[in-house]
């Protein structure tokens, strides 16, 4: 299907469980030029159901392919399973590059809230074995080259502490079922899906956005992910939006601040 800014492929099976199927849309400039940098889109709501609506098709306007994923939710399955379905749409994306014109070498993901924080594992976790999954093309490389992550929580652990909890009962609740029970019974598999754990010098750039009144996520969470990826010489920026709630009042500057993260990594502009 073609727009008036954009080609779009819609619904593509990128991932197979028995006979759960997961799909992905696909959106391209109207006149690709070269291997085209890619951006993975992964939204929100609680590690509820991730719908295909994390990243605007119209950015493929600014020489993107643009990328919307399905996963599976916690009442589908529990953690790391949505993680792995956000690998196997990052290695579908490399075993498909030839046939949409991806480049293969420059591949970003961006979301926010539930998705900010897959985004942020999809950029700490490469090479990480428990969290591939067997969705798919198992001979491909699922690391990303670059992360914007807006408003996601970063370290699970932190929740058990007993203030912490008690002032983050709505994080504590939704992060409990998506790990399958409470926190304190599953403390080596909150470690494991939290981004904070595996940062290292290899982690690629990192973008993080939060609102300063958060009532969901708190905004120590990017604050606490901005400082450790600082501590390990991570490329990493941080943007705190002042009186901002969870939900971030979203327009064109906020748009932006995202193309211009990723035209500076990827494209190399007002690098």
């Amino acid at each position: 299907m073609t727009t008036l800014d954009h080609q779009a492929f819609l619904d593509i099976p990128y991932a197979k469980y028995g006979d759960r199927e997961l799909v992905l849309d696909v959106f391209l400039p109207l006149k690709p030029e070269g291997p085209l940098p890619v951006l993975v889109g992964i939204s929100g709501g609680g590690w509820g159901p991730g719908l295909k609506t994390s990243i605007p098709a119209r950015f493929a306007k600014r020489g993107f392919a643009i990328v919307g994923i399905t996963y599976r939710g916690s009442a589908e399955v529990t953690a790391p399973g949505c993680v792995f379905d956000c690998k196997a749409s990052i290695r579908w994306v490399r075993a498909n590059a030839a046939t949409y014109g991806f480049d293969p070498a420059r591949v970003g993901v961006f979301g926010s809230s539930a998705g900010g924080h897959l985004v942020g594992l999809m950029g700490t976790s490469a090479g990480v074995k428990e969290l591939e999954g067997d969705g798919g093309n198992p001979d491909f490389d699922s690391s990303v080259q670059a992360a914007y992550d807006v408003c996601g929580p970063c370290d699970f652990t932190r929740l058990v502490d007993p203030e912490y909890k008690a002032k983050n009962a709505y994080l504590y609740n939704i992060a409990s079922a998506y790990l399958g029970g409470p926190i304190e019974e599953r403390l080596d598999l909150a470690r494991l899906v939290s981004p904070i754990t595996h940062i290292s010098k290899n982690t690629p750039p990192f973008m993080l956005m939060h609102g300063d009144v958060d009532e969901l996520v708190p905004v120590e969470e990017s604050l606490a992910f901005y400082d450790a990826l600082k501590k390990a010489g991570v490329d990493v920026g941080l943007k705190i939006i002042k009186d901002s709630p969870h939900s971030i009042p979203w327009g064109d500057a906020e748009d932006e601040d995202v193309l211009s993260f990723f035209e500076r990594i990827f494209m190399k502009k007002n690098a």
